[in-house]
């Protein structure tokens, strides 16, 4: 005779995890009749202390990536539309520093948000500086060591861009607004004009950030492909006249590596020398 006791089928347990996501992203109820509590409103007492934790946390790390955004925006709109991306937005990364990677293209295309293009642009502008910051390491390159490269090589030269560098294009004064936000001086007023390029390179664990005229940005994407650099120079010729070309050249070579936004050289196997 079998005397075995019968299994209790506990709650599955995949089903309660999804459960749970839904109560913290739409406040579903299902979960409500597995949480032990005396009644119904001392189960929703305590699952709402982890779906308000959970949009608080979310809120932190908005606010840690885009301190000038809530600078320009005050603390209570900051909250507002930090909410509203966290609805329509609901986080899919296991860590947080991704989460708002979205809160540009947010702010520009919420009918409420979109009306102020300063946040946008300075939510841009911070995340960014963020990707900027967060890359990975490499040295930059140097002038000492391109000085020991043969004068017979140099026109087959290609450079190789840091992997911290960013470039953004924008149309207020997000940067020195931003700016003045780190040093904790008021902010200068908003103000609108032609689209700029702002590069953004890392040194010493410190993101920096220039204004790059339209030549300088055009030659530097230029540069960025890998181009060899007797060709390269003919092009920055084409941008600001021959006579002018290898002067203008190598000052922004001296730039950049100055910046740190080149890592490194190769030479182009396929290129003249």
């Amino acid at each position: 005779m079998d005397h075995t006791v019968p299994r209790r089928r506990g709650p599955d347990l995949v089903r309660m995890q999804r459960e749970f996501q839904r109560y913290m992203l739409q406040r579903d109820p299902s979960i409500l009749q597995q949480v032990m509590a005396g009644d119904a409103g001392d189960a929703v007492v305590r699952m709402d202390v982890y779906a308000d934790g959970y949009s608080v946390r979310l809120l932190e790390a908005l606010e840690s990536d885009h301190p000038g955004l809530k600078a320009i925006a005050g603390s209570e709109a900051f909250e507002a539309l930090g909410r509203a991306y966290i609805a329509a937005h609901p986080s899919s990364f296991r860590n947080l520093r991704w989460f708002g990677g979205q809160l540009a293209p947010f702010l520009e295309s919420s009918p409420k948000w979109s009306e102020l293009p300063e946040l946008a642009e300075m939510a841009r502008f911070e995340w960014a500086m963020a990707e900027s910051f967060d890359a990975p390491d490499a040295p930059c390159l140097s002038r000492e060591t391109l000085a020991g490269v043969s004068q017979h090589d140099w026109p087959r030269l290609t450079f190789i861009v840091h992997p911290a560098v960013q470039r953004v294009v924008l149309t207020t004064n997000a940067p020195q607004r931003w700016a003045a936000q780190d040093r904790g001086e008021p902010l200068a007023a908003f103000s609108r004009g032609p689209a700029s390029t702002w590069l953004l390179t890392r040194r010493e664990f410190q993101v920096r950030f220039r204004a790059m005229s339209a030549g300088e940005a055009s030659a530097f994407d230029r540069l960025a492909t890998q181009v060899g650099f007797a060709q390269w120079c003919g092009e920055v010729g084409d941008l600001v006249g021959q006579d002018r070309a290898a002067e203008q050249a190598i000052g922004w070579l001296n730039q950049w590596l100055a910046d740190g936004a080149l890592a490194g050289f190769a030479l182009d196997p396929t290129a003249r020398p």
